[in-house]
């Protein structure tokens, strides 16, 4: 009855701090400026860059969970999700620990100090997220290090032309409980502005015990995530700050089977907290210069309280303390109508644990001393970086960038990028050419028996994106690519069950990604479709890696209140690294999944959504790595959330 009368109603209420899903137009969303291809604003249709924007609106309307659920329905990403402790997201057919991939909020990296590699899950909170602007492609001349397979920054919301409180609670299926909060106040005559957001999620994510869990795992198994976080950013005048806290708290149950092993499926804690902080001022000069200077702090520490891993005779306790200062100032400079500069200097300093502390107790039911601190490592990096932007004619762009980083570890690299973006009518064409490279951490010097003379890993990338918008509905994109990574770090087996990593993987990539998007009056909708042909230097298919994977999504607004959304997600064969004993085959099966909701928005100051994720209740897995004993993992079965928010 309630959906019958709002799909009837005509009449107006007043509206949260939420943008309205159609806010954005197609033509719109090809003109929003966008901050993370280059670090200073540009429209995506200037950036030398493919990037692609999932909006506060794309979020809220499809009731995305985690951060790898917005990124799910976008094409060129791939997933191994263990159901534990991390969650691992590939970009353009290479598969990674998560290590390739850079992760910002607000422009601050949140990756892992001492791996390199960042953390999935539901740690983030989604609802305060005004955007996620997502990068495709190598990106080191701008952030250095890690930046290989892609950007994603989180860019989370500012404080709003009024002062407004908002709650939002959930609850679901497999005992997922979640609330929200957030403040913002503004005053427009002092140019001050600041906004608060608090969140705690909790869930066990899927059933996965006995014949579930493909008898991985006994009657006992525990497989929960906590999540708990903070958000506070301010602006005075010209001056900016933020902070960020996320604590994740998740059971370490899923990294190994407990069927016929002494591993315990009970009991462990994995206990990581992430701290950063940044300040940063604006300075104009004048119209055509401005320079922008960045102070932050990053803490990412494995608490001594973390229980690793719990066998027959003992429990084991990890310690992993790392921090991270830094300073970078970044100027743009319009030298005349033709020709902009833009360039920084960075200077980082970092303490990192060479490796974890381990303490062990002398039973299964005896929790670990706590771990002393470890032996750490003291860091230093030097970097700067040009890129120029020359436009001979209103509708061509010659843009090349070079960037050098000067480390106490793995002493210098340069890295380039060239590319021309031509502009004609409706059409939009951009030719790219870029490099990054990875630099070894200390979890790759010294795992296992350690290897101190890893090199980087590189990366060479051959873009050709075309982008027509048939009108201002109507929008396809196709982007072809070539990636060559070498020197990839793997890891090699050696005797007595030791290993230690190695250069020695490449990985070539073909890649063809495909997009229709159309959005007219109550109908916005999408299909897209990713091509990846990954190959070693034997032309051997890269395990985990599906070559066909398609995305599609239809929203339909009744009014402006209801709003009903489906959408599927397939992904095709992938090759297993190891054979699965339940099948007796080297890979995972296709599969198709399907999600949907039903959402009421802004009816007098309310918000009230029911969610249904695999709605038709599909058996499907993800790989496993390499380095796991678990040989491929079961998804969530059908899962029912409904969730309330209420605008004060």
């Amino acid at each position: 009855m309630l959906i019958w009368i709002l799909a009837n109603s005509h009449y107006s209420f007043a509206q949260n701090d939420s943008l309205d899903l159609y806010q954005y137009s197609l033509a719109d969303l090809s003109k929003l400026k966008v901050i993370s291809a280059s670090k200073i604003l540009k429209t995506i249709n200037e950036v030398p860059a493919t990037i692609r924007i999932i909006t506060a609106e794309d979020i809220k309307a499809n009731g995305y969970f985690t951060l790898e659920e917005s990124l799910a329905d976008l094409q060129g990403f791939q997933f191994r999700n263990i159901q534990g402790f991390n969650s691992y997201v590939f970009q353009r057919g290479i598969p990674s620990q998560n290590n390739l991939i850079l992760i910002l909020v607000n422009g601050i990296q949140i990756n892992e100090l001492n791996s390199g590699g960042f953390y999935g899950g539901g740690q983030y909170n989604l609802s305060n997220v005004e955007r996620i602007e997502v990068v495709y492609g190598p990106a080191s001349v701008i952030y250095g290090t890690n930046a290989i397979s892609g950007i994603v920054n989180i860019i989370t919301k500012k404080s709003s032309e009024k002062e407004s409180l908002k709650i939002n609670g959930l609850l679901g299926s497999f005992n997922t409980h979640y609330a929200d909060a957030s403040y913002c106040y503004t005053n427009p005559q002092r140019d001050f502005g600041i906004r608060l957001s608090t969140m705690i999620k909790t869930t066990e994510k899927a059933n996965l015990i006995g014949a579930e869990g493909d008898y991985n795992w006994t009657e006992k198994m525990e497989n929960y995530e906590d999540d708990y976080s903070f958000d506070a950013t301010f602006h005075f005048k010209d001056f900016k700050a933020g902070l960020i806290f996320q604590n994740k708290q998740s059971s370490r149950t899923t990294n190994n089977p407990s069927v016929e092993t002494d591993y315990r499926d009970y009991g462990t804690l994995w206990n990581i907290r992430f701290i950063n902080a940044y300040m940063s001022h604006i300075y104009e000069h004048s119209n055509n210069l401005s320079l922008t200077t960045t102070i932050y702090n990053r803490n990412a520490t494995v608490l001594d309280n973390t229980i690793a891993s719990i066998n027959d005779t003992s429990q084991v306790g990890y310690y992993r303390p790392n921090y991270l200062i830094g300073f970078e100032s970044i100027f743009d400079y319009y030298v005349n109508k033709r020709l902009l500069l833009n360039g920084g200097i960075l200077f980082e300093y970092e303490r990192l644990a060479d490796s974890f502390s381990k303490t062990i107790s002398n039973s299964p039911n005896e929790n670990p001393p706590v771990p002393s601190k470890p032996q750490m490592m003291d860091n230093h990096l030097t970097s700067l970086f040009i890129e120029t932007q020359y436009k001979p004619s209103s509708f061509l762009s010659l843009i090349g960038g070079l960037r050098l980083d000067n480390s106490s570890i793995y002493n210098q690299v340069v890295t380039p990028r060239l590319g021309v973006v031509f502009i004609y009518k409706n059409w939009i064409t951009k030719a790219l050419y870029t490099e990054a490279f990875r630099a070894p951490k200390p979890w790759d010097y010294t795992s296992g028996a350690g290897n101190p003379d890893l090199k980087p890993e590189k990366m060479k990338s051959y873009e050709l994106s075309l982008h027509y918008s048939q009108s201002e509905h109507l929008n396809f994109e196709m982007s072809l690519y070539k990636n060559n990574l070498n020197d990839g770090i793997i890891k090699e087996s050696l005797e007595d069950d030791n290993f230690r990593w190695i250069n020695s993987s490449k990985i070539s990539t073909d890649g063809i990604e495909l997009s229709l998007q159309y959005s007219k009056h109550k109908i916005k909708t999408y299909l897209n479709y990713t091509y990846n042909y990954s190959t070693n230097e034997d032309k051997e298919l890269i395990p985990e890696i599906a070559i066909h994977g398609i995305n599609s999504g239809i929203t339909y607004s009744a009014n402006n209140h209801l709003k009903f959304n489906i959408r599927a997600n397939y992904s095709g064969k992938r090759k297993s690294p190891i054979t699965i004993t339940s099948t007796g085959k080297d890979f995972i099966e296709p599969f198709v999944i399907f999600h949907g909701t039903v959402s009421v928005f802004n009816y007098s100051h309310y918000d009230l959504q029911f969610i249904v994720k695999n709605i038709f209740n599909k058996k499907y897995y993800h790989t496993p790595n390499l380095n796991q004993t678990v040989e491929r993992y079961r998804q969530p079965q059908r899962t029912l959330m409904l969730k309330i928010g209420y605008t004060f």
